[in-house]
């Protein structure tokens, strides 16, 4: 009866392990080396493209300003170049924790769940680091 209980703990634990070294070791395989130089390339082009366009959105109006409603919308394109300048700022952020991650070898799976990102997320937003899942539950909180 003993050496039942104790067979039954041993392949209970067997199963654990081999799950456990699966989920590892196909962590490492999902993404190929091709895709991850792939969204390393599309990931710096971004951010470069978003270095660009902080530098043209520094560029400050004339200070010529006439009537009252020159300089509302004076004031009206600085507030929307601050707004900007703030999410670009994020998402270079973003990109930078994603380059990261490329080269520790953790880019594509869910930050929360820790699920493989679909690839069609990735193309579409590389930077990502939830799944469209851990994403809407995000959102809703």
């Amino acid at each position: 009866m003993k050496k039942k209980k104790t067979v039954k703990k041993i392949d209970k634990f067997r199963k654990l392990r081999k799950k456990e070294v699966k989920e590892t070791s196909s962590r490492k395989l999902k993404i190929s080396k091709k895709d991850l130089d792939f969204y390393k390339k599309k990931l710096l082009e971004k951010y470069n493209e978003i270095l660009k366009l902080q530098k043209n959105n520094n560029i400050e109006l004339p200070l010529e300003i006439g009537d009252e409603i020159d300089i509302a919308e004076h004031n009206l394109g600085k507030e929307v170049r601050r707004e900007l300048s703030d999410t670009q700022i994020n998402l270079l952020n973003l990109i930078n924790i994603a380059l990261e991650k490329i080269e520790k070898g953790e880019y594509g799976f869910c930050s929360k769940c820790g699920k493989k990102i679909p690839k069609k997320r990735l193309n579409a937003l590389p930077w990502t680091d939830l799944c469209i899942k851990c994403q809407k539950i995000n959102e809703m909180s």
